[in-house]
């Protein structure tokens, strides 16, 4: 149990360091509360993939940062960034896949469940979240409409940016999450 309580404060710590030092993922207080669409920049990330119920997403991703950032520090490597999840399929009654990652500056030899990725750019519709995360549908499904009624096409999967970290916000309705989903050039 120590090992876990000091594993999760050095998870806490490092996100805590890099969820605002970078700007990989910026987004201008200005339009936290709007949609926009914006090109983003290629990404280097290690990540790690989990094929998981729905109902196992909170504690899945944090077992999926927890190995993340331990294999980061064990292996001296920087995060450029705060840590994202992309989620290829969601099913409320049966599974959901998703990659948590953590951007890294260069590339990084990852292990048998930890890989280095290269994300390309991409123009996204994005937003700011602001709240818990099992309220989260709603905005998502306005992010879809947006598409829609701008006649955009989805272009791969979304992508959440934690800009907060869980473990250190007292009240979940302060959780800020950048939504992005990519659309065709």
């Amino acid at each position: 149990m120590k090992k876990r309580i000091i594993s999760l404060g050095i998870l806490a710590a490092m996100f805590c360091l890099f969820a605002f030092s970078s700007n990989v993922f910026s987004q201008d207080k200005e339009s936290k509360s709007t949609i926009e669409v914006k090109q983003v920049d290629a990404l280097k990330a290690l990540v790690v993939k989990f094929d998981v119920p729905s109902k196992d997403i909170g504690p899945s991703m944090g077992k999926a940062y927890e190995k993340l950032f331990g294999f980061v520090m064990s292996n001296n490597v920087m995060p450029a960034g705060p840590p994202f999840a992309i989620y290829y399929s969601y099913d409320p009654n049966g599974n959901t896949v998703f990659e948590a990652g953590v951007p890294v500056n260069d590339t990084a030899d990852g292990n048998d469940e930890i890989v280095y990725r290269e994300f390309p750019a991409m123009k996204a519709v994005s937003t700011l979240y602001k709240g818990a995360y099992e309220a989260m549908e709603p905005v998502y499904g306005e992010l879809s409409k947006y598409i829609a009624i701008n006649g955009l096409e989805m272009a791969g999967p979304t992508w959440e940016i934690y800009l907060t970290d869980p473990s250190q916000v007292t009240d979940p309705n302060d959780n800020q999450t950048i939504i992005y989903f990519p659309v065709k050039e």
